[in-house]
């Protein structure tokens, strides 16, 4: 036996989601099977809380259903939308290329491609991979959040020296400005991947899983600040990676390469702009907004003299 006010609340959200213009009362009711007088508390309720907006003609969906439709549209489609991007960048980049998709407080591999290609640390990470989201882990998507949810990110990692929370504070500000993160690859981290992608392929439980992060954390020096990259030694690069983001700026996922080898900085820049431009195609694919992925967004002094009239 149904529940007739919450068969009537879905039914009214149904009604709002379709596409059209907006409905008047009379349609709405109809669509409910529920009579105008009672659609009226429903209705109000949902406009006060961001769910229905009265406008002329009648009534849409308000901001947080168009919302949630949105987000749910990237989460279905984010795999698909990152096929052909993700070949194009393994093939540009010749290294084995992720998307991860945000779930529940995770970032989760959800497609790779090039799984023929082998870099000097490891292969190509796996579907169902997961990084938390937290601290010091997923920058370029924490990059992304408003202030307070970013103050959130870093607090709620308990497991942050003072010098690793002090790095962060240093190069966070730097990642949302560029739209890109470079993580650095140093001997212990080298160790620890192998070690972890060994535990990972044996099944290991959540306790093991977090001291792994924490290790990660000791043995990292965390991202690459712009001023490292303007120097002219080679950087030992763990991955580069970029935010895939919703047509709101939201970011939903990222797009990652882990070189795992040292690289000059002209190679850098070749990775970073070939990983940004994959993720703006796949944020485009999602926002249905078919065109030309972004170029990316690279320091001056990073900047190949082969792209300098192309990447502003």
């Amino acid at each position: 036996m149904r529940h007739e006010p919450t068969h009537r609340v879905l039914s009214v959200v149904e009604a709002l989601a379709a596409d059209g213009p907006p409905l008047p009362l009379s349609e709405i009711a109809r669509e409910a099977e529920a009579s105008r007088s009672t659609l009226h508390a429903v209705l109000a309720e949902m406009r006060a809380q961001g769910w229905a907006e009265k406008v002329a003609g009648g009534w849409r969906a308000g901001p947080r259903l168009r919302a949630v439709g949105a987000l749910l549209a990237a989460e279905v489609d984010l795999a698909r939308a990152a096929r052909e991007p993700l070949e194009a960048l393994a093939e540009a980049t010749g290294i084995a290329a992720v998307v991860f998709e945000v779930r529940e407080g995770m970032a989760e591999v959800v497609d790779s491609a090039g799984s023929g290609m082998r870099t000097a640390s490891r292969g190509v990470v796996p579907v169902g991979h997961v990084v938390p989201l937290r601290a010091p882990f997923a920058r370029e998507l924490a990059a992304r959040l408003p202030m307070v949810e970013q103050r959130r990110w870093l607090a709620e990692s308990g497991g942050l020296t003072p010098a690793a929370r002090e790095r962060l504070e240093l190069v966070l500000p730097q990642i949302a400005r560029r739209g890109w993160s470079v993580e650095r690859l140093t001997p212990g981290r080298r160790e620890l991947l192998r070690m972890a992608d060994s535990l990972e392929a044996s099944g290991i439980g959540s306790l093991v899983r977090d001291r792994v992060s924490e290790l990660f954390v000791e043995l990292s020096e965390i991202d690459v600040t712009d001023a490292e990259l303007a120097g002219t030694a080679d950087l030992a690069v763990a991955s580069v990676a970029a935010p895939v983001l919703r047509a709101d700026g939201r970011a939903v996922g990222s797009v990652a390469v882990p070189p795992g080898r040292r690289m000059t900085r002209r190679a850098v820049a070749r990775a970073v702009e070939a990983v940004t431009a994959c993720a703006g195609d796949v944020s485009a694919r999602l926002a249905s907004r078919p065109g030309p992925a972004r170029a990316a967004v690279l320091p001056p002094h990073l900047v190949h003299p082969a792209h300098a009239a192309r990447v502003p």
